[in-house]
């Protein structure tokens, strides 16, 4: 492996790293939105029980009212979360990037078999180039299946589908921490060593 090309995929995976760390706060973020979603969900269909609203209050004008909030704050809640997935999206891309100029860097190689022959205990050029177009993959999916999951939320969702829902965004099922780690891990091994004073 030539020490150019190693040099080069150290930024890539360093970038990764970050971009590692900004996709999991912004899960978080995405997981609140649609948590405050769900709930005002679930007070809709209890508001909007004629029945069980007429116990507060005896107004139709108010149950409207109350009802025309709710609804309004449910948007709210949508449009935040879709936002967060914009920005899901912008990581996607740049991790997609990042994989692109990392396998730019492989091809620029001078010897490709050298560039996936191990030396040592660091990882080849090669193995790096693969742990970021694992990590780009399992995000790229990961995010298919939130806009999509997010596009099943509407006032007729049932409370049981809603909890259903919540679960599997919240899990990540196609985001593997394992090969998460292996970049970070990578990022680790390729980092120059701390000076000594």
């Amino acid at each position: 492996m030539s020490a150019g090309a190693a040099a080069a995929a150290v930024p890539q995976i360093a970038k990764a790293a970050n971009l590692w760390t900004e996709w999991n706060d912004t899960h978080g973020a995405c997981c609140q939105a649609l948590s405050s979603a769900v709930n005002i969900l679930e007070r809709l269909e209890v508001l909007s029980d004629d029945q069980v609203f007429a116990d507060f209050c005896q107004l139709p004008e108010v149950q409207q009212h109350v009802l025309a909030k709710q609804a309004a704050s449910f948007n709210k809640a949508l449009a935040l979360l879709h936002s967060h997935h914009d920005s899901l999206k912008g990581i996607v891309r740049e991790l997609e990037r990042l994989h692109i100029e990392a396998g730019r860097s492989l091809g620029a190689a001078a010897n490709l078999e050298a560039a996936a022959t191990p030396v040592g205990p660091q990882p080849t050029v090669v193995e790096r180039v693969e742990a970021l177009q694992d990590m780009w993959l399992m995000c790229k999916n990961e995010l298919l299946l939130k806009i999509a999951a997010a596009s099943l939320v509407t006032l007729d969702l049932s409370p049981a589908d809603s909890a259903a829902l919540m679960a599997c965004y919240r899990r990540q099922p196609n985001v593997q921490p394992v090969k998460a780690n292996i970049v970070l891990a990578l990022l680790k091994e390729t980092a120059p060593a701390p000076s000594q004073r």
